[in-house]
């Protein structure tokens, strides 16, 4: 059997495919992009739609940096592991968090489940956070 051959590509159709997307997951501008050339739509075509999208804020860099923060701040990143999200996703530098407190939460959090201070030193350390961030944190657990 032969293969159907796949639709021609059109404006309307390229914007479908990307607002089909976009539906499931924010996407930055790099990586709505990189879809659209992966589905095969022509270069032209999928910077048109990408444009669409972002003039209707459908795409948005800008928004998705801080969901990317607020996210870090809720699951315990550090302003590394933000940077190399932001990095990964093509994404303007631009997020902050406040790293005492993502430090602070994740070590009371494994504290209390009876993990060993030094290992949640080890495992903080893993996260990316400082050394000095992490003795100050553990400061009344770890010994000198």
């Amino acid at each position: 059997m032969r293969r159907a051959e796949s639709p021609e590509w059109t404006a309307p159709r390229a914007l479908a495919k990307l607002l089909e997307r976009l539906v499931r997951s924010e996407l930055s501008s790099r990586d709505a992009m990189a879809y659209l050339l992966r589905k095969g739509c022509p270069p032209e075509l999928a910077e048109a739609a990408l444009r669409s999208c972002q003039e209707r804020h459908f795409v948005d860099d800008q928004r998705l940096t801080g969901l990317l923060a607020e996210k870090g701040q809720r699951v315990g990143w550090s302003q590394r592991r933000l940077r190399q999200e932001e990095y990964k996703r093509g994404l303007p530098e631009g997020g902050h968090l406040d790293e005492n407190l993502s430090c602070g939460q994740l070590a009371e959090r494994w504290l209390a489940r009876g993990i060993a201070p030094e290992k949640v030193a080890a495992r903080l350390q893993r996260r990316g956070f400082n050394y000095a961030l992490i003795r100050s944190v553990l400061s009344g657990h770890l010994p000198d």
